[in-house]
């Protein structure tokens, strides 16, 4: 479960490597957020740049949205099979619900999938 102020990793290509939650949106009051939930989080670091050609979209200390991909608390699917990963994770989108980066290098839950983000299963390496 993500909250305020938890440090989360960002599994595209966008820029940022490191962001950290500044609140949880549209959960009418809850303060915490699970899989497939849009998060507002500022960026704290970012990726090395790999030579001058290479552009990156964002700087630190912008405030971007994000969707939250992975997290480490386990979650049952309705056939009550488990599945937890290793970090709390989260892919950045714009305010209108459109991926920043152009490829995902995690593995990604198949609940995604029904919730909305499936150009976000598309990009990812593999679907659990």
């Amino acid at each position: 479960m993500i909250q305020a102020q938890s440090i989360l990793k960002v599994v595209d290509n966008s820029g940022a490597k490191l962001v950290k939650c500044i609140k949880v949106k549209n959960k009418s009051g809850r303060s915490y957020a699970n899989i497939g939930d849009i998060v507002l989080v500022s960026v704290q670091s970012l990726r090395p740049r790999y030579g001058r050609r290479v552009r990156l979209k964002m700087n630190k200390s912008e405030v971007h949205h994000g969707v939250i991909v992975q997290t480490r608390r386990l979650y049952r699917n309705r056939a009550g099979v488990g599945l937890r990963f290793g970090s709390n994770s989260v892919a950045l989108i714009t305010p209108t619900g459109k991926p920043l980066g152009t490829r995902i290098s995690a593995i990604l839950p198949g609940r995604l999938r029904s919730l909305k983000w499936v150009r976000l299963a598309a990009m990812a390496k593999k679907i659990i």
